[in-house]
């Protein structure tokens, strides 16, 4: 067992061992709070743009759906009449200077999910370790009239208008301290001041929003000092759904039956919450004599990774790098997904941005 794994099991399970930890809690907390503070006091002075800035992010380690959530977002905006770009660190790369994005580019110099997120938006995308850097390059282009951030929500250097916190609907802030005693990057209190706290869940037939919000509304009351009649109006359960498999090697492809047409499936992700990725698949059909390879978040991949007989599903973004190895096996599958909107998040978006255009 690696030692994400090991800190996941005590942030999100039974295991106490991080509070070995404890001591640091004051100090982390101070410095959290100063930080935020400092943001909150020096807002004017930051760099401000003609256009509106939205943050896609977390407040917890790990994966929580950004990636999805952006395309989906992005989809929504362009039928809404905006030509949105995309800025991003680059999670892996010493982006130093701001680097622009393109659907030639590769994962090792750019990043994984910038990479796929271009290529599924086919939006201009910047990617730097200051953001601010970053905005100012893509907005060079002149039809960009808005700039979501991929993750960065504690980037306090980047001003933004609106922020949208995704949220794990299983996991939810797991023992609801800070690092490194727990998930959290700051308090729970942040969740009373992002402006949309929305959770990826697994559309299928027992789907239901109202039972998935009144889930989420229990989930998030257990935490001190969330003040659940501010954020009851924030919370958006979004359904996540998949309808094809595509061939990592030819691009064809394939229905989801095709899951059920092997018994032993290899599984590979390298990402920080592979949980939802199976849960998806058995959603799907997936058969129970599967077996999973799950890497550290960003892997870097070799062909020692891919089962060379057996067949084989991956992560969209773990696919982008293992697009280019020498594998023997061509039985090599990757699952898009897709996050749908409700009109009611769509509408009530587009009503706040109207008052940052």
């Amino acid at each position: 067992m690696n030692l994400e794994s090991l800190f996941n099991q005590a942030w999100y399970g039974k295991s106490k061992w991080t509070h070995l930890f404890l001591p640091l809690l004051p100090l982390v907390s101070a410095l959290v709070q100063k930080k935020r503070a400092r943001f909150l006091a020096q807002q004017d002075k930051l760099t401000h743009f003609q256009v509106p800035v939205l943050v896609v992010g977390n407040i917890t380690v790990g994966g929580t759906g950004k990636s999805p959530m952006v395309i989906a977002l992005i989809k929504a905006l362009k039928q809404a009449g905006y030509r949105p770009g995309i800025v991003s660190r680059g999670y892996g790369v010493n982006a130093v200077e701001p680097i622009s994005v393109t659907q030639s580019s590769v994962a090792s110099e750019c990043g994984d999910e910038p990479v796929m997120l271009v290529r599924r938006t086919l939006c201009p995308m910047v990617i730097c370790q200051d953001r601010t850097a970053a905005i100012k390059l893509l907005l060079q282009d002149e039809n960009v009239d808005l700039v979501i951030s991929d993750d960065g929500m504690q980037h306090y250097a980047m001003s933004r208008d609106i922020e949208i916190l995704m949220l794990d609907e299983n996991r939810g802030l797991g023992n609801g301290a800070l690092l490194p005693v727990g998930p959290l990057r700051e308090p729970t209190t942040r969740l009373n001041h992002v402006d949309f706290i929305a959770s990826l869940t697994p559309f299928n037939e027992r789907y239901d929003e109202q039972d998935k919000t009144q889930q989420l509304e229990r989930l998030l009351s257990q935490y001190p000092n969330v003040e659940m009649d501010l954020i009851k109006k924030k919370i958006y359960p979004l359904p996540l759904d998949a309808s094809e498999l595509i061939n990592l090697i030819t691009g064809e492809s394939a229905p989801l039956n095709l899951l059920q047409q092997y018994d032993n499936w290899q599984l590979v992700a390298g990402i920080g919450n592979p949980d939802r990725f199976l849960n998806t698949l058995l959603d799907k059909g997936l058969p129970s004599g599967y077996r999973c390879n799950w890497l550290a978040d960003h892997h870097k991949f070799s062909s020692s990774d891919i089962h060379p007989d057996f067949p084989v599903v991956m992560t969209e973004k773990d696919a982008v790098k293992c697009k280019d190895l020498t594998l023997k096996n061509d039985n090599v599958w990757y699952l898009p997904i897709d996050v749908c909107l409700p009109q009611s998040f769509v509408d009530t978006l587009l009503k706040q941005i109207k008052q940052y255009t």
